[in-house]
């Protein structure tokens, strides 16, 4: 996603820290949510004008000055996705079954 948008790649790091947290609620329903406190992310200037990037950006509605909040929040939600993928695979016993199956845990 960093690379994909042109962002600064060493922010990576920087911006790799988070906070997930689940309760399931009284409807039996759960509720999820991802705090990234440091997520640094940019949609004007440097990497952002590269081609590539500014077509990405713009598949996305965030290019240009502005739209830095709305990128920081998909970016949260496809991280936030990746979380919620990886816990239903560990619940399900099902997290290495495709390695397992195309022989790639060798």
């Amino acid at each position: 996603m960093f690379i994909a948008t042109g962002q600064d790649v060493a922010n990576v790091a920087e911006s790799s820290a988070g906070i997930v947290f689940t309760e399931i609620q009284g409807d039996g329903s759960l509720y999820m949510s991802l705090t990234i406190p440091s997520l640094i992310v940019a949609t004007h200037g440097g990497g952002t004008g590269l081609p590539t990037q500014r077509e990405c950006l713009a598949i996305l509605g965030c290019n240009g000055q502005g739209k830095a909040r709305k990128l920081a929040e998909i970016i949260a939600g496809v991280a936030l996705a990746g979380e919620l993928s990886l816990g239903a695979a560990i619940s399900a016993s099902d997290w290495v079954s495709s390695h397992e199956r195309y022989g790639r845990n060798r």
